[in-house]
């Protein structure tokens, strides 16, 4: 029940790199004009199910998590409440009901939660980890490496403790401790995704090829994840193997066209390939989708520069004024550009 896989500080370099923003946005695969009818015959379903069955706790337990997949968390608490009162010695429904409230920023609520269950199971490990989670996100740290600790005494192969401590670690700016705690977890379960991913963050600007392999592990197990795929393609970046950096891009893109990859390819090509004219292309895209990502928009401007085309270089440094007048560089680049025609 790992349900901490974004809230890393390490996640940023995916999600702010070349000062622009990524979303990877796992929604309901329903196209939108047919969310409504797909519901309807998903809540007919299970609620046939309920009418032949209504003592059934499992049955409310899979209508929580209908409705956890359309985002009705108040609704999905109800039903795990009914479960529960059904049959309040199951572990497993005190652990779904602390992930909706922590879910709904309801941390004590969440930790009430699995206190209770506690109560019912002194040795339940995925408790502990929760509960440090939850200590985790408040900042207390000291306590969320105690459950942490704690549910290794009860499991010393409990991947998500020392992934969780790698977390700690980081925050704390031990970082070999912290590394050491992720490489622990992948040795316990070799398919950590979550893990992989803040190993290849650690040593980005390592000049070693570590951060490509760790990222290479990730998409191994995710190969459509949009975080390890950029990832990825930034590393290749960094270390100047840009071919290769473009093609991790294309492919991120073809899933889902997101700014960053196409500002990225746009920067390799004006920055380190001189091809102005494919630069302008990609950073145009990026701007269709971002209309207000004034980096994209200078660079551009600069990019239409080098290719003596000073109206449309005049007109993006204004466009970048306009969104951020204090862009010193767009305003000594539009001066230059008026001093030239």
């Amino acid at each position: 029940m790992r349900f901490l896989s974004t809230i890393s500080i390490l996640s940023i370099v995916f999600l702010f790199s070349c000062k622009g923003e990524v979303k990877q946005v796992e929604e309901i695969n329903h196209p939108q004009d047919s969310v409504e009818l797909a519901k309807s015959i998903d809540f007919e379903s299970i609620n046939n199910e309920l009418k032949a069955d209504p003592d059934n706790a499992m049955l409310y337990i899979k209508r929580a998590r209908l409705y956890q997949q359309y985002n009705d968390i108040p609704m999905a608490i109800e039903d795990i409440d009914r479960a529960i009162k059904i049959d309040s010695l199951v572990p497993d429904f005190y652990l779904l009901k602390a992930e909706f409230y922590k879910k709904e920023g309801g941390y004590a609520e969440a930790k009430r939660t699995l206190d209770k269950c506690m109560l019912i199971d002194n040795n339940n490990v995925q408790a502990r980890i929760e509960l440090g989670w939850l200590a985790f996100l408040i900042q207390n740290y000291k306590q969320a490496l105690e459950y942490a600790d704690a549910a290794l005494k009860l499991n010393v192969y409990a991947a998500e403790a020392y992934y969780l401590k790698g977390m700690i670690f980081y925050e704390k700016n031990d970082t070999a401790k912290a590394i050491s705690s992720y490489i622990t977890a992948v040795e316990q379960e070799k398919n950590y995704y979550d893990a992989y991913i803040q190993l290849g963050l650690l040593h980005l600007n390592q000049p070693n090829t570590l951060a490509k392999e760790y990222f290479k592990n990730a998409l191994t197990i995710k190969p459509k994840s949009g975080e390890a795929l950029y990832n990825y393609g930034y590393a290749c970046q960094l270390r100047g193997e840009y071919d290769e950096a473009i093609l991790t891009y294309e492919k991120m893109i073809a899933i889902q066209p997101f700014r960053e990859p196409l500002y990225n390819i746009a920067y390799i090509n004006q920055e380190y390939f001189q091809k102005y004219d494919v630069a302008i292309d990609y950073y145009s895209r990026a701007i269709e989708i971002s209309p207000l990502y004034y980096t994209a928009i200078y660079n551009r401007g600069l990019c239409f520069e080098k290719l003596g085309d000073l109206k449309n270089a005049e007109n993006d440094f204004r466009k970048t004024l306009k969104i951020k007048s204090d862009y010193d560089y767009a305003a000594l680049a539009l001066e230059r550009v008026l001093k030239g025609k």
